[in-house]
């Protein structure tokens, strides 16, 4: 699942956690402080909640007031100090709402990455508009947050180191099989040997055959594991990686069947059940490939629905709620 799919489904809670982190200083009295008791007012929030990338303030009109308030790893993007960001959704979904916004994801120019913001507009007494409050999270910090999955995401380029330097070994092994492969394939050129020996031929086909399965698992890790973004509370994701493995292995599999199908032919044929029995395991396997493929796609998606029927019931109950 994306990113933007795991935001549709934990919207109500993303806007919970943020919202209410901003909320904590958003008062009138914030505005009314001079510029140094503003910035050590952010500071002390970004400091409570390492979720938080940016904080800043807007006045009524959209101008930010002061330097943005970073995180340690943004340091870079300190400056925006009479920057005029009237023109932004959130600014004016923030004076149309008339209460706390959170945007869509989107791309962040800070960051380069995937981010949400949360715009909460402050007034005095009179209704008056004072300013607004500002905050960016990156997306990704922010679920992991949410779905307690941050320390898991501390270990993660550990994880990816492993995979890619076992990757790599598995790469070199199917280098080397290869080049076994093509030795072997020396004595079709050798005038003495008879054409009914097929022993050199059957050991370069078994030899890139198996050079092939081990290049494409090796192949399927560093995608898996190293390349691609993988949500591991997700089965789908699970469901992806071992669907890859079990059809790299069929693969291969049915390839060293079907030759030692000819090789018994040829040499053996009272013993030809021995390869029938592996070609059969192989179908065998696929079949319970199929069956778990349905069956977790099939679980998955009564799991989504009803994911989805709890979300629309939240929904309505926040809409009756607002309308009492």
């Amino acid at each position: 699942m994306n990113r933007f799919e795991q935001f549709h489904e934990s919207q109500r809670e993303l806007h919970i956690l943020l919202v209410g982190a901003v909320e904590t200083i958003a008062s009138p009295e914030l505005f009314r402080q001079n510029a140094a008791h503003q910035r050590q007012t952010l500071a002390h929030l970004m400091h409570r909640h390492r979720f938080l990338d940016l904080l800043y303030l807007l006045d009524a009109d959209g101008v930010q007031l002061g330097d943005n308030v970073v995180c340690s790893r943004l340091r870079s993007a300190r400056s925006g100090d009479g920057s005029d960001r009237s023109h932004r959704p959130y600014y004016r979904l923030a004076r149309s709402a008339n209460g706390p916004i959170m945007t869509e994801p989107y791309l962040s120019l800070a960051t380069n990455r995937l981010c949400i913001t949360v715009a909460i507009p402050v007034y005095d007494g009179d209704g008056e508009l004072l300013g607004i409050v500002v905050a960016d999270s990156e997306l990704d910090r922010a679920l992991s947050l949410l779905q307690e999955d941050d320390t898991r995401r501390i270990f993660e380029p550990f994880f990816k180191a492993f995979y890619a330097l076992f990757s790599c070994g598995l790469l070199f092994v199917s280098a080397s099989l290869g080049l076994h492969g093509l030795v072997a394939l020396r004595g079709l050129w050798q005038w003495q040997n008879p054409l009914s020996d097929f022993a050199a031929p059957f050991q370069a086909t078994i030899l890139f055959t198996l050079a092939l399965a081990v290049f494409d698992l090796a192949k399927t890790i560093l995608e898996e594991e190293v390349l691609l973004r993988k949500d591991v509370r997700r089965h789908s994701s699970t469901r992806r990686t071992l669907t890859r493995f079990i059809a790299a292995i069929v693969i291969a599999v049915s390839i060293e069947g079907l030759m030692l199908v000819f090789k018994f032919v040829l040499d053996r044929p009272q013993q030809l059940w021995l390869p029938v029995l592996l070609l059969l395991a192989t179908a065998a396997l696929i079949t319970a490939l199929g069956g778990y493929v349905y069956l977790g796609a099939r679980a998955e998606s009564i799991l989504l629905d009803q994911r989805r029927q709890n979300f629309i019931e939240r929904s309505n109950t926040d809409r009756r709620k607002q309308g009492q």
